[in-house]
């Protein structure tokens, strides 16, 4: 008996043995066959990675990925129900495999084949009856599909099958979302994020679209106790596509100083600084680096600060830096300086600074330093200072630079000849080069003036100039008076503005200024609360400038203005 039945085990061994090498090869077969595919596919050769995807599915390794490549590939040639019989069969030896599952359900969604797929989904729930799964995915893909009730009615099935929307919450966040339950919607996100955190930016591509009206009760709901990092991040994140960044960062700031606080300060000041919000950038570097983040960012935010307009800052920042910077970032930190310190009309310090700096600084550090120096004696009206900082700085920002003190010295046709080559799209490039090319006189110290006044941040005076540039260069007047209107308007000076603005519209309607000066003026009055008069000036710019380029804006705001009941008063 003994002797028997060690024969069948002898037998047995052998057949195993003899069995592996081919279960082996048959693995690397089918691997390679996946491989195949994926090139073939690739290669834009749908049909034959059909075969190789086919191939594959002989190993249970290489199912999956062989599944989804055959779902790309069939898609590729635009028959994705041909797709659907190789399912069944799959379905038939593995029915609770999910990724098939999904597949099926997508296929059939697709093609438009609606009833199957949701034939296809009540098998799945039969196969797997505890499993949120299937009601996972039925859901979501109607609503990509935008069939909101359909995947409420999913939602609700898996509620009741369940006992909890917990696991389903962030498929019912986004349909509370699609149908405007904002505050709903962004309570399901929060819970949403507990279980899965990578969750945070859907949750706010989900939110950010919420009207006005309800914002509040999304910030409500996201910022309410307990305060945890990530439903505040996605607050601050909509806030900042909300135009609100400042209190975006504050909703962040109130995080105690963690890991992980300090990892999105991080973020969300790249956040900002991608968004131009510099200001927000510069505070969200800043406190990450006194709670330990890099001393890199120290640099970063004293770069964000002088961007942002405010020098002393950049200033600060860097001396609390001191020499935890490294000398490798030196030339860095001493350009940040002088530019802060040019902004600052304090030039004859960046002067020093790069004196001090010495061989530390290379040819071409040493070079910009100094053309921000020049420019720092142009704010404080040095212009042959300036000249000569531009003389000792050289390279190919000279003949530019030089063009702008021309500008300044009233020498309007050399800066003409200067500017016409510049790739400057500022502000005031484009205001300097509009203005040069509407003018034919060569010099004009009123129109230098106001130039120099402008750069130099005086507003009032350079309001008055730009007034008296306007009578002193007739062909350039309608131009002249907009620039004197915008920095009276920024000054408060909303009466002398008007008043510019009527002169414009009165006696240079066939100027470009002119629709814009009745646009602002429309814009003023509704701000006053004085609609019908707004409306006047709106339908105004439209009938009579109906090409202009503002008219859509002009179209917005008059359908605004009509929108809001009219006090009983209005005056124009």
């Amino acid at each position: 008996m003994r002797s028997a039945r060690s024969v069948v085990t002898i037998l047995l061994l052998a057949a195993t043995a003899r069995a592996l090498p081919a279960q082996v090869g048959q693995a690397q077969g089918a691997a390679a066959a996946l491989t195949r595919g994926l090139d073939l596919e690739t290669s834009g050769k749908a049909r034959e990675a059909v075969a190789a995807y086919r191939e594959a599915l002989a190993d249970i390794e290489q199912l999956v990925p062989a599944v989804l490549g055959l779902e790309r590939a069939y898609s590729q040639l635009g028959r994705p129900d041909s797709l659907l019989p190789l399912l069944d069969t799959l379905l038939a030896r593995q029915p609770a495999n999910p990724t098939i599952r999904t597949v099926q359900l997508r296929t059939l969604t697709t093609i438009r084949r609606d009833e199957d797929a949701r034939r296809a989904f009540v098998q799945w729930v039969a196969v797997t009856p505890r499993d949120p799964a299937p009601y996972r995915e039925y859901a979501r893909l109607l609503l990509d599909d935008l069939r909101t009730l359909a995947a409420d009615s999913v939602l609700q099935a898996a509620t009741r099958a369940l006992g909890s929307s917990r696991e389903l919450a962030a498929e019912l966040a986004q349909l509370r979302a699609a149908l405007g339950m904002w505050q709903a919607s962004s309570h399901s996100w929060r819970e949403a994020m507990i279980l899965s955190p990578y969750l945070d930016q859907a949750a706010v591509f989900s939110l950010s679209p919420a009207p006005v009206a309800q914002r509040d009760s999304v910030l409500g709901e996201l910022l309410a106790p307990p305060v945890e990092l990530l439903p505040r991040k996605v607050a601050a994140g909509l806030l900042l596509r909300w135009r609100s960044a400042h209190d975006g960062w504050s909703a962040l700031a109130a995080l105690p100083a963690r890991d992980s606080t300090i990892a999105a300060w991080l973020e969300y000041g790249s956040d900002a600084e991608a968004n131009e919000e510099w200001l927000t950038a510069r505070d969200a570097f800043a406190a990450a680096v006194a709670h330990g983040a890099p001393q890199s960012y120290s640099l970063r935010a004293a770069q964000a600060a002088l961007t942002g307009g405010e020098p002393a800052s950049t200033l600060r920042l860097l001396e609390q830096a001191g020499s935890a910077l490294g000398d490798t970032v030196y030339a860095s930190v001493v350009l940040l300086k002088v530019r802060a310190l040019a902004m600052l009309a304090r030039p004859q310090e960046g002067e020093r600074l790069v004196a001090d700096g010495g061989a530390r600084l290379d040819a071409l550090a040493r070079s910009q330093a100094l053309r921000a120096v020049a420019w720092g004696y142009v704010r404080v009206g040095d212009l042959q200072r300036a000249k000569a900082t531009l003389e000792k700085a050289g390279g190919d920002e000279e003949e530019r630079a030089s063009a702008w003190i021309a500008l300044y010295e009233g020498d309007l046709k050399r800066a003409r000849g200067g500017l016409r080559r510049t790739e400057e799209t500022t502000g005031d490039a484009v205001l300097a080069m509009s203005f040069l090319s509407r003018t034919r006189v060569d010099s004009s110290a009123t129109a230098g003036n106001a130039f120099l006044l402008l750069s130099r941040g005086d507003s009032a005076k350079a309001a008055n100039t730009f007034e008296r540039v306007a009578r002193e260069l007739p062909d350039v007047a309608p131009l002249a008076l907009g620039v004197a209107a915008r920095l009276f308007l920024a000054a408060g000076d909303t009466a002398h503005s008007i008043a510019l603005w009527e002169a414009i519209v009165a006696g240079h309607g066939n100027a470009p200024e002119a629709a814009e000066s009745e646009l602002e003026w429309a814009r003023v009055l509704r701000g006053r609360n004085q609609d019908a008069s707004a409306v006047q000036h709106l339908e105004h710019l439209i009938l009579t400038w109906p090409q202009s380029a503002l008219v859509p804006q002009a179209r917005r705001e008059l359908e605004l203005a009509r929108s809001r009941p009219s006090p009983a008063t209005d005056a124009s």
